[in-house]
């Protein structure tokens, strides 16, 4: 595959989406080759030769991955979700939001640089929670924030509910991203705002617990992406 086919194949116009949604961010520029686990990267920075072979079979396999766990999620799902759940698809691009979900749609995008390693717990809990969002059918664009907060919660329960059928009682979501001195209390200032859309981080985690879950702790960039945009 060419340099120029698979920036065209990740999706272009996404990649430019996230670029104009990140206006002002610090700029990412660490090799592909040398990235750290869960580290967004800007696609188009890449020079052509890490495009061909370094993201290409990663953008392959993780789509194959992702292909398959949503098949699982949905399975373990069972029929009492079957209708709600049909037809949803996911796709492997550039997305600055790390996932998201479209409900209205039944569609999942996932970010390429930051899940192409994710271990099969973070990625099955991140997928599953945007399942939620769809079979629960969070359709609303900009819901008030104590509605938006309560859609989290119940997103997180519904992914809690399908990893631990699978097997899971434990998913390094948070603990995926490398932690930063002073990010924990960075993020509780953050969520304890009253226009806050999501809930606070030890709510998520507290909640889990209460249903035999546990949810890791993890830095601040993938704080702000999982309470911000998984969504």
């Amino acid at each position: 595959m060419r340099a120029r086919d698979f920036i065209t194949e990740i999706g272009r116009r996404d990649i430019l989406k996230g670029l104009a949604g990140a206006a002002g961010a610090a700029a990412l520029g660490s090799m592909a080759s040398n990235a750290q686990a869960g580290e967004y990267q800007d696609i188009t920075k890449q020079d052509p030769n890490t495009l061909v072979k370094v993201w290409a079979p990663r953008m392959q396999e993780l789509q194959q991955r992702c292909n398959g766990t949503l098949a699982k999620l949905i399975r373990t799902a069972g029929p009492s979700w079957a209708n709600q759940l049909k037809g949803t698809t996911i796709a492997v691009k550039s997305n600055r939001q790390y996932i998201q979900s479209d409900p209205e749609n039944r569609y999942i995008s996932i970010d390429l640089t930051v899940f192409w390693d994710a271990p099969e717990d973070v990625l099955s809990f991140a997928i599953a929670h945007e399942l939620g969002h769809i079979a629960l059918g969070h359709l609303e664009d900009n819901p008030a924030p104590e509605k938006s907060r309560q859609e989290e919660m119940d997103a997180d329960d519904f992914a809690v509910r399908l990893c631990k059928a699978l097997g899971y009682n434990k998913a390094g979501v948070f603990k995926f991203m490398h932690a930063k001195k002073g990010e924990m209390e960075y993020m509780r200032q953050l969520a304890n705002q009253p226009n806050s859309t999501h809930p606070t981080y030890d709510q998520r985690m507290n909640r889990a617990q209460q249903q035999g879950f546990q949810l890791s702790k993890g830095g601040v960039e993938q704080m702000n992406a999982l309470m911000t945009h998984l969504a």
